[in-house]
């Protein structure tokens, strides 16, 4: 395995979309794979969903499969229960760690945008990325004059939570 990072012409794996369960009077843990399509750094509303309620809709970062450089080129909304994907991608351009900001009074779990630093390499440049959560059409996007380095990490916490705790 180890071998393979140092092979330029290596195929590397990606990894995968799992929801593990975990038997708490002990017992063997499995998994689901969730989807086909390859991904990193997946979210999912944490502000809703982060106790043991389960998720419908992650978004992540993923591999194009028409356009395989070796980056993360696209962006991927899944449907956890259906397995749908819908993606968000554009030539040279390579987005960040998305970010799920929820509208306020929200009924739907995907009611919000998400947030994406997105390096513009054709340009030169890096914009930020705004695109509707259910749809996942681009909604807005703010162009700076430099570009943000991968790796950009980051969160969105209200003034006030949006939901009762």
């Amino acid at each position: 395995y180890l071998n393979r990072l140092h092979d330029p012409q290596a195929e590397l794996p990606f990894g995968q979309l799992r929801r593990y369960r975990l038997p708490l009077g002990g017992g063997r843990a499995r998994y689901e794979l969730l989807s086909e399509a390859c991904m990193e750094l997946p979210r999912f509303d944490y502000e809703r969903y982060n106790t043991n309620s389960q998720y419908r809709y992650v978004y992540a970062v993923s591999v194009n499969p028409q356009q395989r450089q070796g980056f993360y080129n696209q962006l991927v909304k899944v449907d956890a229960r259906t397995g749908r994907v819908q993606t968000w991608h554009e030539t040279d351009c390579y987005p960040g760690e998305p970010v799920f900001v929820g509208s306020p009074g929200r009924v739907a779990e995907d009611d919000g945008v998400i947030l994406s630093v997105v390096l513009d390499a054709g340009q030169g440049t890096s914009f930020l990325l705004v695109l509707d959560a259910q749809s996942f059409a681009e909604r807005a996007r703010a162009t700076l004059p430099h570009p943000v380095l991968f790796g950009y990490h980051g969160d969105y916490f209200p003034a006030e939570p949006l939901l009762p705790r």
